[in-house]
């Protein structure tokens, strides 16, 4: 009686272990199918939030972050015995500081697609250039003439000095500061959530 009783458990214990593996092969195929789709999916969006960086970045080819603009008067005075010659120029600067290069930009996300870290290279003087001119008083006498690359002379060591100054006070530190948060609140309007600079 006991060999009959074992050999009736024996087939429904199979039946048990038999569904058992079946259970535990559909669960790792299951498992295995989920891990390959969300792999596959976060490497999709995460490329396509690349993109999405890339093509809205490409949109600006230069990052102008801080303008300056400056006046100063240039006196020239020549004499030569009783000959005097004097020019007094009032000219308008604008200098212009920022990114020169958005293509030199580098940046990386997380995993998680939520958070950028970007190294931004750093900002330079873009242009310093003169907008307006005009001579308030002048008086030419033909044994000491003052000739306009004189003056333009005069004018280029006045805004080269006036550049130097303004380098002198952190222009270029202020323009950093602006385009990183240019930068910030452009990629936190796209839906990143966190911005890291390097």
């Amino acid at each position: 009686m006991k060999k009959k009783n074992q050999k009736s458990v024996s087939p429904f214990f199979n039946k048990i272990i038999v569904r058992l593996v079946w259970i535990i092969i559909l669960l790792a195929i299951f498992a295995g199918a989920s891990y390959f789709a969300i792999t596959k999916l976060t490497k999709v969006e995460k490329e396509s939030k690349f993109a999405m960086i890339d093509k809205q970045l490409s949109y600006c080819q230069e990052l102008v972050t801080a303008k300056y603009r400056y006046s100063d008067i240039v006196t020239i005075k020549k004499t030569s015995g009783f000959a005097k010659s004097y020019s007094i120029i009032k000219y308008t600067g604008l200098l212009r500081v920022g990114i020169a290069d958005f293509t030199d930009i580098s940046y990386n996300l997380s995993l998680d697609g939520k958070t950028v870290k970007i190294k931004l290279p750093k900002a330079e003087i873009l242009g310093n250039d003169i907008v307006k001119q005009e001579v308030f008083d002048e008086k030419d006498s033909i044994f000491v003439p003052i000739s306009t690359q004189e003056i333009f002379d005069e004018i280029d060591n006045a805004r080269f000095q006036t550049q130097e100054d303004m380098l002198a006070e952190g222009i270029l530190e202020d323009a950093e500061l602006y385009a990183q948060q240019i930068i910030r609140q452009f990629l936190l309007s796209l839906g990143f959530e966190k911005i890291v600079f390097e």
